[in-house]
């Protein structure tokens, strides 16, 4: 019986693992979203608060920025990756692969 609960928390995906969604998060175009707690930041603009749980974040585009009112789920896939998609009629559309922000010092 250990060995079947051993293999099978083995085979969870890798998002239960994760640690949180928290800190900054890029992607392979120059952008760049840091979220902390309720909170997010575009592009090093002024945040604002969203929906927050432990692994996933949502919120709605503001007003002033490229599709203003559009709702944002982010996913976090592991400790490093993490997947946003746009929702349209109930339904994610629109993926985007993010990484943690490599630090510069």
């Amino acid at each position: 019986m250990r060995k079947i609960f051993t293999a099978f928390f083995l085979l969870l995906p890798t998002a239960a693992f994760a640690d949180k969604i928290d800190g900054a998060w890029c992607t392979g175009v120059n952008t760049r979203i840091e979220i902390n707690g309720p909170q997010i930041s575009l592009g090093g603009k002024p945040g604002f608060d969203g929906v927050y749980k432990r692994h996933e974040f949502t919120y709605t585009v503001p007003a002033g920025e490229d599709h203003a009112g559009d709702q944002i789920y982010l996913r976090l896939l592991n400790d490093e990756n993490m997947t946003s998609f746009t929702i349209k009629d109930s339904k994610p559309v629109d993926p985007v692969e993010w990484k943690r922000c490599q630090s510069t010092s």
